[in-house]
């Protein structure tokens, strides 16, 4: 190996570092309400306290396959990544679903009423998915796959 590479590699793996060591923890303790009770951050989303948006960002590691990560950022940008794989990973755009606005669906959204619903348009909009959340915390997210077989994942914050 070269030596710029190696320099190179350092200094990747030193900011990775740097920004898992600094970047910022999400509590796991339930959230004070004005009123002294507590919720958890699923209830503080329906009572308009965090936005659903806000809850699903972060970093969330499959509990199934503990190489596969999904980082959802507020800013509507999804990436799939896969420890050992060389590329970058898999990006899209996602957003949550109108269900009664959402035009020309892929799946039959009208069966989710209440729910919350996630399409993602990944590549560019090579491929739409969706995804309804079934469980969500502030440590633990479940979602279950409307696209393909249905498959539940369930995953833990990493950040």
């Amino acid at each position: 190996m070269n030596a710029r590479f190696v320099t190179g590699l350092v200094a990747v793996v030193a900011v990775a570092a740097a920004a898992f060591y600094f970047w910022p923890k999400d509590a796991t303790a339930p959230l004070a309400t004005t009123d002294g009770t507590q919720q958890t951050t699923q209830q503080a989303a329906t009572n308009g306290t965090v936005s659903m948006e806000t809850q699903l960002s972060g970093t969330w590691r499959s509990n199934a396959d503990g190489k596969f990560t999904r980082e959802i950022r507020a800013d509507g940008v999804i990436i799939d990544r896969y420890q050992g794989d060389a590329t970058a990973g898999v990006n899209g755009q996602w957003k949550i679903v109108d269900l009664a606005k959402e035009t020309n669906p892929s799946v039959p959204l009208a069966s989710f009423p209440g729910k919350t619903v996630v399409k993602v348009e990944w590549e560019g909009g090579v491929e739409t998915t969706y995804f309804v959340v079934t469980d969500l915390t502030s440590e633990i997210l479940t979602t279950t796959d409307l696209t393909g077989r249905g498959d539940v994942t369930t995953y833990a914050r990493v950040h």
